[in-house]
């Protein structure tokens, strides 16, 4: 083998590198915007009480 050949061969697999590597982080990805989304459904409900709550300390202020 030449070496052309040799330098060919070398950024091929280079590139299969990278390629693979990028593969591994989309497989990430997923984990971490299902993660996002169960963070973002506990704080909508942490909101949600406390905004009842708040809503329940008014109603008792105004009743007295």
């Amino acid at each position: 083998m030449d070496d052309l050949t040799l330098d060919v061969r070398s950024q091929i697999l280079r590139t299969l590198g990278r390629i693979e590597g990028e593969l591994v982080e989309i497989r990430k990805l997923g984990e971490r915007v299902s993660r996002l989304e169960q963070w973002h459904a506990w704080l909508k409900g942490a909101w949600t009480i406390l905004a009842a709550a708040y809503a329940w300390l008014l109603r008792g202020s105004n009743g007295k």
